[in-house]
């Protein structure tokens, strides 16, 4: 007992820090937020009807190069968006993109919460779509 309350500060600041840097991996979870690998999303975007493909980059960023048929909600204004977002959807599947995949599992996380039933994130990214060959557009 002596040595947490010598330490609860260091412990205290542990854990907040644990907690922001797993916050989106465990609420994806708790939400049901599937994963799809690039090439999942390769072959989910010849399907009919083609899913909802949401990039939540910058629009620098998009235009610098993105996924042919991806529309650019950038994540700063995402949470506003969602629910115009739900509509335009419909019944399709909703699939968000971004540089790492780190930002889009927010976004995921975000549109589940606001009622988009299928949200699936794409790992790795922008960056493992280029690397596996894949073509972006400008």
């Amino acid at each position: 007992m002596e040595w947490l309350q010598q330490n609860g500060l260091s412990v205290f600041l542990t854990l907040l820090f644990a907690g922001l840097v797993f916050k989106n991996p465990i609420l994806a979870r708790v939400y049901g937020v599937q994963s799809v690998t690039v090439h999942e999303l390769a072959a989910l975007l010849k399907a009919k009807p083609a899913p909802l493909l949401l990039d939540v980059r910058t629009s620098g960023e998009f235009e610098s190069g993105h996924i042919i048929g991806a529309r650019n909600e950038p994540l700063s204004g995402l949470g506003g968006r969602v629910a115009a977002l739900r509509e335009f959807a419909g019944d399709r599947d909703v699939v968000v993109v971004c540089r790492s995949g780190a930002r889009s599992l927010g976004g995921s996380v975000m549109l589940k919460r606001g009622g988009c039933p299928k949200v699936y994130n794409v790992s790795g990214g922008m960056l493992q779509w280029t690397a596996q060959g894949y073509p972006a557009s400008r």
